[in-house]
């Protein structure tokens, strides 16, 4: 496996880190209609990507009411479609963030990224089992049978023990199913077995890696602090900044 590392991170990344979360969420597209269920995978100051219960046609850019609950905290806040990874998986951006929303925001955040290992924390078989799972981006494939054509992906997040993509086209998992896996990450090329642990949709899949070398292991390690030392800088710095900096 050839390691190619860049460090280089976009205006975005730095100024809007993103950390996993877990919470139900809704999607208002009209008034006077129900929200469409959903649930949150990320966060951040800036935005958060929803996994909806049913697909949905969302254009680029357009606007809706977004509701939901993070840690037994309600949010309501309007959402700018700004990246379309499938029609279920969409990411928004808060266009207008009111004071009180920032600050309610950065609470949690903040929460969020203490509740997350130190880099000493990521060592040992202990701390391994928790698997901290961050937030990243990057290419990723899924073979889901020996000969079969890969199918086109996006890896959303990842830990030591395994991973969440959300895949360009929808397709039929049962849970436990093994498949092969590549992914990028900060440049960083990975190839594994996969096996299917959580499915949200048709499109986004949790996948654990049941079988590791002691190499890739080791890989995935090291990525792990490079993410986690990303997200405390890109933390550190979006608290030093106005509020305008972090939107």
């Amino acid at each position: 496996m050839r390691l190619m590392r860049q460090r280089k991170m976009t205006k975005e990344q730095r100024r809007n880190p993103r950390v996993e979360c877990t919470g139900s969420a809704g999607v208002l597209m009209a008034a006077g209609e129900l929200p469409r269920p959903a649930k949150i995978v990320n966060l951040s100051m800036g935005g958060c990507l929803l996994v909806l219960k049913d697909p949905q046609c969302l254009q680029q850019d357009s606007i809706v009411e977004l509701t939901f609950e993070i840690n037994d905290l309600m949010f309501r806040a309007l959402g700018q479609v700004k990246s379309k990874r499938s029609d279920t998986t969409i990411g928004f951006q808060f266009p207008l963030p009111n004071d009180r929303l920032r600050r309610r925001l950065e609470a949690l955040i903040e929460r969020l990224i203490g509740n997350l290992p130190t880099k000493s924390s990521l060592r040992g078989p202990g701390e391994r089992r928790q698997a901290p799972r961050l937030e990243c981006t990057g290419p990723a494939t899924v073979q889901m049978a020996a000969g079969e054509p890969f199918c086109e992906a996006t890896i959303a997040n990842l830990s030591a023990g395994g991973c969440m993509m959300v895949l360009r086209r929808p397709q039929l998992f049962s849970q436990d199913m093994l498949v092969e896996l590549t992914f990028s990450v900060n440049h960083l090329p990975f190839r594994v077995r996969g096996q299917v642990r959580t499915i949200r949709s048709d499109t986004a899949i949790g996948f654990q890696f049941p079988q590791l070398s002691e190499r890739v292991r080791k890989h995935l390690e090291d990525l792990m602090k490079e993410l986690m030392e990303n997200i405390l800088k890109r933390q550190a710095i979006c608290g030093k900044s106005s509020p305008d900096d972090c939107r």
